[in-house]
């Protein structure tokens, strides 16, 4: 598979990283994500904009060159080269020893932007996120790797993360929604829940385009049995679905329909790449 590598377009097994390059292994790095349909690369502006204020508060050196007008025509340079009209991009800044800033551009392996598989999640409860001006943006976080790796032990898809609060923060790949009725709940970043591209245009979705009514507020993990509905927003996985939280069964009635309008708005708002 072909990635992007310092704007030079390479075989993935050519791409080669000293280990001594700590600085990169030991996680100093900051990851965005791109949604691609029918090429067009959703809400680009706001995943550039969100990555360079992510590499201001990581203290990342930003090159006079990592333009938006450069990284476009990067992201735009990859398709092509992969005659890919549609799918999920990463975009990986990072620093090396001598404090000069590299970027990986790459294509992940293609999933719907709808999940359609069993999501069981469960409430993970050993470490709690404590929120600051890091817990919100997308670096390298260790309770992402302890999370995941008890989701791998007992067998599920996701987990639901709490914050010194004993509250719903996030989960490891995006953001909790839950639907009760006509109304849709997620947290603020305050609580623990990522800044989120995708997250900030849903939120003017609902409140442009539907009938429902969107309330942030702080949710207690309680609220989760008695939601209709519960789905991740993930700027990385796009819209999981939860079917199960231990003993609770969800229901999918509004979830995909939600998520079509959702995908035809994302488009009507965005302008191709030239």
């Amino acid at each position: 598979m072909k990635i992007i590598f310092n704007q030079n377009c390479i075989e993935e097994e050519d791409l080669f990283v000293n280990y001594t390059k700590k600085n990169y292994f030991s996680g100093d790095f900051v990851a965005g994500f791109c949604w691609f349909f029918q090429n067009k690369f959703l809400f680009w502006e706001d995943v550039y904009f969100q990555l360079m204020a992510s590499l201001r508060k990581m203290r990342i050196k930003i090159p006079l060159s990592y333009t938006p007008e450069m990284f476009e025509s990067q992201l735009r340079l990859l398709s092509d080269e992969m005659h890919i009209s549609e799918g999920r991009i990463k975009i990986t800044v990072f620093r090396d020893p001598e404090q000069d800033t590299s970027f990986i551009i790459e294509f992940l392996p293609h999933q719907n932007f709808l999940s359609d598989t069993e999501n069981e999640i469960d409430i993970y409860k050993e470490i709690l996120i404590y929120p600051n001006l890091l817990s919100s943006i997308s670096v390298f976080h260790p309770i992402d790797t302890v999370a995941l790796q008890y989701v791998r032990e007992n067998d599920l898809q996701e987990v639901i993360l709490l914050n010194h609060e004993k509250r719903i923060a996030r989960s490891i790949s995006g953001n909790i929604f839950l639907i009760q009725d006509n109304n849709i709940y997620s947290n603020p970043a305050s609580e623990g829940a990522l800044i989120s591209v995708l997250k900030k245009n849903f939120i003017s979705f609902l409140r442009e385009k539907t009938d429902f009514i969107y309330r942030e507020e702080n949710i207690s993990p309680f609220l989760t049995q008695s939601a209709d509905e519960l789905f991740i927003l993930s700027d990385e996985k796009g819209i999981l679905p939860v079917t199960k939280n231990r003993k609770t069964i969800f229901k999918k009635n509004i979830i995909p329909s939600l998520t079509k309008k959702f995908i035809g708005y994302a488009l009507d708002r965005n302008k191709s790449i030239q």
